[in-house]
């Protein structure tokens, strides 16, 4: 074995250009395949990191109107006394916080649980402490435990933090604890509080009322105990509260509960795009496979004289064969590390990608399950690549055949022929459906950049302004505040415009769905409904969206007996029934107030790029009270000193307000085309890749060939047939593997269609003109591919060749 290895290894220096092109390809395919298996592994495969790995459950209460109405308090104590599948029921809710007493004002989102929720978890504190029984009690003590994120960004990962004291609304909180890492759900929170904390929550209705319903429940299944039977326990429990409660299950709302697997819901963006990436990786990998395959099967009919000495001299077809495996072994050894060295070079760029639709992309790592997949990979790769050689006649023909023939190469079979002629195929389909997906999914993003969001992103900056509620308590404080303002931001130089409104549009989860009626309306159309927005008097001014009818807001509407409102564009045309919408009144609680319609503007995709625009009723925000705001400026300058401006302005009227969230429009925009664009980029690299591999495999197979059929080519040039015709004849050949090629990639593709759909906007997984163009691109490369070895048939001199025989 010792004496082998080393006659591989010298045989393999002795032909570098192969040496060098097998372990390039080898390291690509490999590489390929190993990043995308730590996403899938981190994400997909990996048990949660906490104590109670993947019995997290999500309980959930959908009706008519929403996937998840959420619980009341009272429910939630109900689930946890009678529940028998499930050893816990906790809550949880999620609110932001001004913390002070740290540099800055910080504007802090804050996690509000019930004080057994991470001892039910199975979560172990890094530092300190979590929170003990008792502490969720309205009055107890203030504490809060920190994220390990929000510990390592703004604490510096300082373990004298346990203990430390600041303000948080309004009272002393004392910090108990610093958690582990571990996935950001179910929201992106930044430090957690006991839920008697919360001064929504603690309110007595909200206490004491079975349909006041304002927190999520979570569980855990018990061991043992499967999803199916907590499921079939909670429809139990429900029809239970139903019978006790009817005042809180409006029979047309449909309320029931269910429950989902924590995990699943972690990864439910995540899991087509992912299975994407690794069925497009393992397509790369089998056309890299093939690739070395198709130049190990030349160079081994190449080397048939030496083969057949060695089995003169008493070599077995078993010897044989392990000397071929020693030297395909030490090319996937070179091209697995080479593999694994792109795989671990890029994981921060995977993991940042992984961010966009995942909360678990932290734990995409270079792990030891990630290591054991690439040395199966290499282990795989070096039996393919060295038993193709085998699969044909060539291997076992006799040593006297091939010694009487010599080294020439022109032994081939057509069996041989058939099986180069095999692997390029599979490459060519294997390029075909990876190019299929590459261009699908580009072509959606294309769709998605050119979609009108009905608002011009250019020179808006914006910022988040979450006020105190314990400060700012009334609407006419929070008036105030905005009002003053928006006069500092006004006097900023470079602002040609300012605007505030209580939402961002394009990033709006969940628009308000709030029924009104149409005063002298017949309500043939429905009952209208739509989605509600405070905005300043230049809102639409600033953020580009057009008034389509009447007017916009203005400083006399600050105080009116029938208070304004401006309508977006669908929303009028859907039921109004063309009549012009201005000067009639709508009224959102069945007629007791009304509203006067003052104008109509355009349409606005509210809810982000890929989803449809939102029906829309605007109303002032000089009448309402907001205490959640966004700022609008539209600038003349560039972004960072008005950005700085801004923050002064902000504390200029308040010294204790947080800013955050500080962006431009374009980036928010920017923001909803990250995720596509990265995926795009991913499947189009592994596309190009698979393209050149079939490429090169290809005229690999036509220069052999040529090689092969150089007799053949002088003896017709010497009867008369033209070049044009040699030519014809020789591109025919391999023009023919191609389209075999594509007929067989483009099943794979169709029958793959359904996993790229989910990924797809406004782009049908079956598009005719995508499968054309590429079709046309593979067929413009294979000719290509195919006449540049062929010119070697057209200059080919009989008298030459025929001396050479």
């Amino acid at each position: 074995m010792f004496d082998d290895s080393r006659y591989a290894l010298r045989s393999l220096i002795k032909a570098p250009a192969f040496s060098i092109a097998a372990v390039l390809t080898l390291g690509l395919g490999i590489g390929a395949s190993t990043a995308i298996f730590s996403m899938v592994d981190g994400v997909l495969l990996r048990r949660l990191p906490i104590g109670v790995g993947d019995r997290f459950v999500h309980l959930t209460q959908p009706s008519t109107r929403s996937p998840d109405e959420g619980f009341s308090m009272r429910e939630v104590a109900a689930l946890n006394a009678a529940t028998q599948s499930m050893s816990g029921v906790a809550e949880y809710h999620s609110m932001s916080f001004q913390l002070y007493g740290y540099g800055e004002p910080l504007r802090v989102q804050t996690g509000v649980v019930s004080d057994r929720f991470f001892d039910m978890l199975g979560v172990k504190p890094m530092l300190g402490r979590t929170f003990r029984p008792g502490e969720e009690v309205v009055g107890a003590p203030p504490v809060v435990v920190l994220t390990h994120s929000f510990w390592m960004e703004q604490f510096h990962g300082d373990s004298s933090v346990i203990g430390a004291k600041f303000t948080m609304n309004d009272k002393i909180h004392t910090v108990v604890g610093v958690l582990p890492p571990m996935p950001s759900y179910p929201n992106n929170d930044q430090m957690f509080m006991p839920a008697g904390a919360c001064p929504f929550r603690s309110a007595p209705m909200m206490m004491n009322d079975f349909g006041m319903r304002m927190v999520g429940a979570f569980a855990v299944l018990k061991p043992g105990a499967s999803l199916d039977r907590a499921r079939s326990e909670l429809a139990t429990l429900g029809a239970r509260n139903h019978a006790s409660h009817p005042e809180a299950y409006p029979a047309q709302q449909r309320l029931h509960y269910d429950a989902t697997l924590a995990r699943d819901e972690m990864t439910a963006r995540a899991k087509p795009i992912l299975l994407t990436l690794l069925a497009t990786a393992a397509f790369l990998l089998l056309a890299a496979i093939a690739n070395v395959a198709n130049l190990g099967l030349t160079r081994q009919l190449r080397r048939s004289r030496e083969m057949a000495v060695r089995s003169a001299l008493g070599a077995g077809e078993g010897r044989l064969f392990s000397q071929i495996l020693l030297e395909n072994l030490y090319l996937a050894a070179t091209g697995g590390v080479l593999g694994v060295g792109l795989a671990a070079a890029g994981i921060g760029l995977l993991r940042t990608t992984a961010t966009h639709f995942t909360p678990r992309a932290a734990e995409i790592t270079m792990s030891p399950a990630v290591f054991l997949f690439a040395l199966v990979l290499c282990l795989v790769s070096t039996v393919v690549v060295a038993g193709t050689p085998f699969l044909h006649a060539a291997a076992r023909r006799s040593p006297a055949d091939a010694l009487r023939q010599g080294n020439t190469g022109a032994m081939a079979s057509r069996g041989e022929h058939r099986l180069r002629g095999a692997l390029v195929a599979t490459q060519v389909a294997i390029a075909f459906v990876t190019l299929v997906g590459a261009a699908l999914i580009g072509r959606s993003l294309i769709a998605l950049e050119r979609v009108d969001a009905g608002l011009e992103t250019n020179n808006v900056l914006t910022a988040r302004l979450t006020l105190s509620f314990t400060k700012y308590n009334t609407n006419a404080l929070q008036r105030n505040f905005a009002s003053a303002l928006i006069d500092r931001l006004q006097a900023l130089p470079g602002v040609s415009s300012v605007s505030m409104a209580s939402a961002l549009p394009l990033t709006i989860n969940r628009p308000q769905d709030v029924k009104f009626q149409i005063e002298g309306s017949n309500a043939s159309a429905g009952t209208p409904h739509s989605d509600v927005t405070a905005v300043s008097g230049d809102y639409f001014k600033t953020i580009g969206v057009p008034l389509l009818a009447g007017r916009t807001f203005g400083a006399a509407d600050r105080d009116t007996n029938t208070p304004p409102a401006i309508i977006s564009q669908r929303l009028a045309k859907q039921y109004w029934s063309g009549a012009n919408p201005v000067g009639s009144r709508i009224s959102p609680d069945s007629g007791r107030h009304w509203l006067s319609v003052i104008g109509v503007v355009g349409d606005v995709r509210a809810a982000g790029l890929a989803k449809d625009v939102t029906d829309e009723v605007y109303l002032p925000l000089a009448s309402q009270g907001v205490g959640d705001l966004r700022v609008f400026l539209r600038m003349a300058g560039p972004t960072p000193p008005i950005a700085k401006a801004l923050s002064g302005a902000v504390h200029d009227v308040d010294p204790q307000q947080p800013v955050s969230s500080v962006q431009t429009l374009e980036q928010v925009r920017g923001a909803q085309l990250a995720e596509p664009r990265l995926t795009t980029t991913l499947l189009m690299s592994f596309a190009i890749v698979a393209l050149v591999l079939s490429a090169t495999g290809l005229a690999g197979v036509i220069a052999y060939g040529v090689a092969n059929r150089l007799p053949e080519i002088a003896i017709r040039l010497a009867l008369g047939s033209t070049q044009e015709r040699v030519l014809l004849l020789v591109m025919r050949q391999g023009l023919t593997l191609v389209l075999v090629g594509l007929a067989i990639g483009f099943g794979i593709a169709l029958e793959g269609s359904r996993l790229v759909g989910t990924l797809l906007f406004h782009v049908a997984p079956t598009d005719l003109l995508t499968y054309v163009t590429v079709a046309t691109l593979l067929l413009a490369t294979a000719a290509l591919a195919c006449f540049i070895p062929s010119r070697a048939a057209m200059k080919a001199d009989p008298a030459a060749v025929f001396r050479g025989g």
